[in-house]
């Protein structure tokens, strides 16, 4: 028997983003919270809350706008469940750019984004818990969200000709290669996304 799964979903998230999970979870519902999807989650502590109490399901998932839950994920999720050996589980979030993953940020980094309903702790630290907090064993999930920036380079660039200020050729090359080093960026994929990030300064 199949176990119920309730989606905290933080924005607008596409139902087809998460069909993936209907193989091996059911019923499934979904809980929009009206907050800025990239907001941390403890500074909406009360929304947060209401809809785990309105939740019908007794596993939870986290999941934030323009993120998508794909099979193999949703496999390694039913184990976990199944298998009972933690009751809370981190998920990285895997930036996908032009459809390739991107490689920035830590690969160890994850939230707790999985859990069961029983084992949330509500009350950490005097209730003002800065990352969702469970009772129990917490262990991370080898499979991640895949977490969609842009679909093109030309649909990144247009966003940031619309939306920022140029830099000058010198402080582009230079903040480009600050980024490669500090990203220690070795494939062509994330190497255009930082050249055209290095382009424009954000308003």
């Amino acid at each position: 028997m199949m176990a119920g799964l309730s989606i905290v979903a933080l924005g607008h998230v596409h139902a087809e983003h998460v069909m993936a999970l209907s193989q091996y979870f059911s019923p499934i519902e979904i809980l929009a919270l009206d907050i800025p999807p990239r907001d941390a989650l403890s500074r909406h502590r009360a929304e947060f809350h209401r809809a785990i109490d309105a939740a019908n399901n007794d596993w939870l998932l986290l999941v934030r706008e323009r993120e998508e839950a794909d099979p193999p994920l949703a496999r390694e999720m039913a184990e976990a469940a199944a298998a009972g050996n933690a009751r809370g589980f981190r998920i990285r979030a895997l930036p996908m750019y032009a459809g390739k993953p991107l490689h920035i940020g830590n690969p160890d980094a994850g939230e707790v984004r999985f859990f069961h309903r029983r084992n949330f702790m509500r009350f950490a630290n005097k209730g003002e818990w800065q990352e969702v907090t469970v009772q129990g064993t917490v262990v991370r999930l080898n499979e991640s969200l895949r977490s969609v920036t842009f679909a093109t380079s030309g649909e990144h660039r247009e966003y940031l000709a619309r939306t920022g200020v140029p830099h000058s050729l010198v402080r582009r090359l230079l903040l480009f290669a600050h980024h490669v080093v500090a990203t220690r960026a070795f494939d062509g994929n994330t190497r255009r996304y930082l050249w055209i990030e290095a382009g424009f300064d954000k308003e």
